[in-house]
């Protein structure tokens, strides 16, 4: 798609990097970048019900989030087929780890404020960590030779829960997301990555809520246990 410009990874995917048909009127030419984000809330946060004290958060400590290289800076992917090429002209505004670990934090602190996420250097106290890889995090076009539409935004990775006391995992998961894109146009693209985010993130803290919680009771129990005996 000679409106894109080309993604400088690996030779395989080189070989590959052509126009994608009907991308054409996506972007022209122009001297600056539009600018993005994804993970913004789009409603104002509900306020709180809780009378009285409120419990203090628990700590888990969130390891640095492995991103593959072609998607650890500012640029939009996408894909078709075994070709990646940059949308041109956009950008996002924070690098894609930067912004996805505070789309995390904002759905663990609306969802769950009991639990905190904190890197390692300020997780005093943490008995859990949390490892996050992501591998995709791009919107792909159907395969060549199919009917032409917009492309779906894709999120995949895997996460895995750690017990820092003995630092073994206490549950791993992988999660994809796949989010349509409604319009093909920049501000289309960026609205199903920004729907993409939030399911990805709703079903992390889910899960992690599930996982570390379920953990914590073992330990409660045998501590019970224990002080029987």
């Amino acid at each position: 798609m000679k409106h894109f410009a080309v993604l400088r990874i690996s030779a395989a995917l080189l070989i590959g990097l052509l126009a994608l048909s009907g991308c054409g009127s996506l972007l022209g030419g122009g001297a600056r970048d539009d600018l993005f984000r994804f993970g913004v809330p789009h409603l104002p946060a509900r306020p709180s019900t809780t009378v009285g004290h409120s419990p203090m958060p628990r700590t888990i400590s969130l390891l640095r989030v492995r991103f593959a290289p072609e998607i650890e800076g500012d640029r939009i992917l996408t894909t078709q087929g075994a070709r990646a090429l940059y949308m041109k002209d956009a950008r996002w505004v924070a690098s894609v780890p930067e912004l996805f670990v505070q789309a995390l934090g904002r759905q663990f602190g609306e969802r769950v404020p009991t639990i905190r996420l904190a890197p390692p250097g300020s997780a005093t106290g943490a008995l859990q960590a949390l490892q996050i890889s992501i591998d995709r995090f791009e919107a792909r076009y159907p395969a060549e030779g199919a009917e032409q539409g917009p492309p779906a935004v894709i999120i995949t990775g895997d996460a895995t829960l750690l017990d820092l006391r003995d630092r073994q995992p206490i549950a791993s998961r992988r999660f994809t997301v796949e989010e349509p894109v409604t319009a093909n146009s920049k501000s289309g693209i960026v609205a199903a990555f920004d729907r993409a985010v939030a399911r990805y993130a709703t079903q992390f803290v889910d899960w992690t809520i599930q996982a570390s919680g379920a953990e914590l009771m073992d330990v409660r129990s045998q501590k019970g246990q224990n002080n029987e005996q």
